[in-house]
């Protein structure tokens, strides 16, 4: 009986041993995958005004107050880029 619970013992601390062992390596590889590289403002064609009567305001992808998913640096509400993509909803009034 006390062979048999100290097998029992050996395993569950080599098993406990290798799940932190790789524990950090999960986490470095969750890191990377939701790391975003953004676009530069210059590839986007990005402007301070609105194109036609597009904002970043009201784009899908701008992030209040002064953001945006896929394009880096501050972002102008009232900007616009070539990646404008219209919020479900339509547009903001005002």
């Amino acid at each position: 009986m006390d062979k048999q619970h100290d097998s029992s013992r050996r395993r569950f601390l080599k098993l406990t041993g290798c799940s932190l062992a790789i524990l950090p390596v999960a986490l470095i590889a969750t890191d990377r995958a939701s790391a975003q590289i953004k676009a530069k403002k210059a590839a986007v064609n990005y402007q301070d005004t609105p194109n036609n009567g597009q904002k970043c305001v009201d784009c899908q992808l701008f992030q209040p107050p002064n953001a945006c998913i896929v394009v880096e640096g501050d972002i102008s509400p009232e900007g616009w880029c070539s990646l404008f993509v219209l919020k479900q909803g339509g547009a903001t009034q005002g």
